[in-house]
């Protein structure tokens, strides 16, 4: 495919930087644009169209640049102008390619721009030809959740726009009516979680709900686990840390139960926080052999760690410990 173009200094008040024929960026950062056209000009011109029986022009491709020269109160532009007549599809990939080489795309665009290029390609033509060039593996799995992804609320699109909402925990979301989303919202809003704490939290609030007959909106709306959300005495990652705590507690009742009680014994014993000894249980509580790591300099050291450890293994409360 070849576009006929031709270069043309355009008026920026003549320009519609809002009115694009792909919108799909999130809310910009310009200034270190703008500090680029001021020191070495305008690099990439951006791609126009001419709206029909008007004297105005879209944007094809390069919305950030016409917005920094008009934030410089620059008059105009110079820009690659394409015929009136051109096909939808050949702008949507003058904008994939343009940017593919330059700037990449965040998760958001991805996911819109993989959902319009099946406007005009079947799947295995976006999964082979084109997912490369969104930054992705070409993977059918990465498109259905992408899919998933664009469907999704706009507050949702801008979390995924700022990398903190992930492909895999969008997709989950995805799968939930409206109502539950809006329930999920206050917490991935609000807590910083990483791509596999996401998958986790959404995975457990699933799996509580069908549990228990409820929809993942009457699981995230349990006092415990908004209390923890919203206790104005801890910090962030003590409120994450108090939302994750509680979830595992529902879902795994007796194995909380158990790291626990041996949490609990191991302060009554001193091991806990030990700073040259440490007492870990079997795997999952399962099995009979328990873990001990000593660190020690010297033989001194080593002896005097040997005896408090004699000494520790003596209460009653050292057989409540390995008797799991």
């Amino acid at each position: 495919m070849s576009i006929p173009i031709r270069l043309r200094d355009i008026p920026l008040a003549q320009i519609d930087a809002e009115a694009l024929v792909l919108t799909t960026a999130a809310t910009p950062d310009l200034e270190r644009l703008m500090i680029s056209l001021q020191e070495v000009g305008l690099l990439n011109p951006p791609w126009l169209k001419p709206q029909p029986g008007r004297s105005r022009w879209q944007v094809v491709t390069g919305t950030r640049r016409v917005q920094a020269a008009a934030r410089l109160g620059w008059p105009e532009i110079t820009a690659r102008l394409v015929p009136e007549d051109t096909a939808d599809f050949s702008c949507l990939l003058v904008h994939l390619f343009d940017n593919a080489f330059t700037r990449g795309f965040n998760l958001k665009e991805q996911a819109a721009l993989a959902a319009r290029l099946l406007r005009y390609c079947d799947r295995q033509a976006v999964v082979s030809r084109y997912l490369p060039y969104l930054g992705l593996a070409p993977s059918g799995a990465h498109l259905e959740r992408l899919l998933k992804m664009a469907g999704l609320e706009a507050p949702w699109q801008e979390l995924a726009a700022q990398g903190r909402l992930a492909l895999t925990a969008g997709a989950l979301l995805a799968g939930w009516d409206p109502e539950d989303r809006a329930a999920a919202w206050p917490y991935l809003e609000a807590l910083r979680l990483s791509q596999s704490k996401q998958e986790e939290f959404l995975e457990q609030v699933s799996l509580l709900a069908r549990r228990e007959g409820l929809a993942p909106a009457g699981v995230l709306a349990r006092e415990e686990v908004a209390r923890a959300l919203n206790d104005p005495d801890r910090t962030p990652p003590e409120r994450l840390a108090a939302v994750r705590q509680q979830l595992y507690r529902w879902v795994y009742p007796r194995l909380s139960a158990a790291r626990e009680a041996f949490e609990t014994a191991l302060g009554r014993l001193g091991f806990k926080r030990h700073p040259r000894m440490r007492l870990q249980p079997p795997p999952t509580f399962e099995g009979p052999d328990f873990h001990l790591e000593i660190k020690f300099r010297d033989a001194p050291e080593l002896q005097q760690l040997l005896a408090e450890l004699t000494r520790l293994t003596h209460p009653p409360d050292f057989d409540d410990l390995t008797r799991l």
